[in-house]
């Protein structure tokens, strides 16, 4: 029984994921501050604040892998090593200063987008750009006001709908 309600968490999951997809495809037709929305940092964390740790990590590391997968112009394993990272600030966060919900959601997607934005400089900084950090600060702040305010309310929705229903499945597993 518990097996199937790991799988039924899963693919609700998942589905959730692919909804955000759709949603990340048509916001690549829209442009403000000179940016599109950027979904991913979101898919990351928000799941993260709303089941255990380990979860966490393992949906972070999946999102990674595939926006490494799907982003042609990323670099080799980037969102795979940053995600996890941000997930794991979040969980903590979430488990030990803002329970999960909205202000929660809004705290750990600045700091995916933080994250990913700083991971981002760096990496420029060690191929010899000499002062990658005040262009990708003004991108990760643009990209984090275009994406964020509208999207992480949603998403906090959707995966906390999502969560929920989990919670029932595996509490009552046992029953009927």
């Amino acid at each position: 029984m518990f097996r199937n309600a790991v799988i039924f968490k899963w693919t609700l999951y998942l589905f959730a994921a692919l909804l955000c997809l759709v949603v990340q495809s048509f916001a690549q037709r829209l442009t403000l501050l000179g940016v599109i929305p950027f979904l991913y940092p979101l898919l990351a964390v928000i799941p993260a604040t709303m089941d255990s740790p380990g979860f966490g990590g393992a949906f972070a590391v999946l999102t990674g892998v595939f926006c490494d997968l799907l982003l042609p112009e990323s670099l080799p394993c980037f969102y795979t090593l940053s995600f996890p990272v941000s997930a794991m600030i979040a969980s903590f966060l979430s488990r030990e200063l803002l329970p999960a919900g909205l202000l929660c959601s809004y705290a750990v997607s600045a700091i995916a987008f933080a994250v990913n934005g700083f991971f981002h400089c760096f990496l420029f900084w060690t191929w010899g750009d000499v002062s990658p950090w005040m262009p990708g600060l003004s991108l990760t702040l643009r990209e984090f006001f275009v994406t964020v305010p509208l999207m992480s309310p949603l998403m906090t929705l959707l995966f906390r709908l999502v969560a929920d229903r989990t919670r029932y499945e595996e509490m009552h597993k046992g029953m009927g």
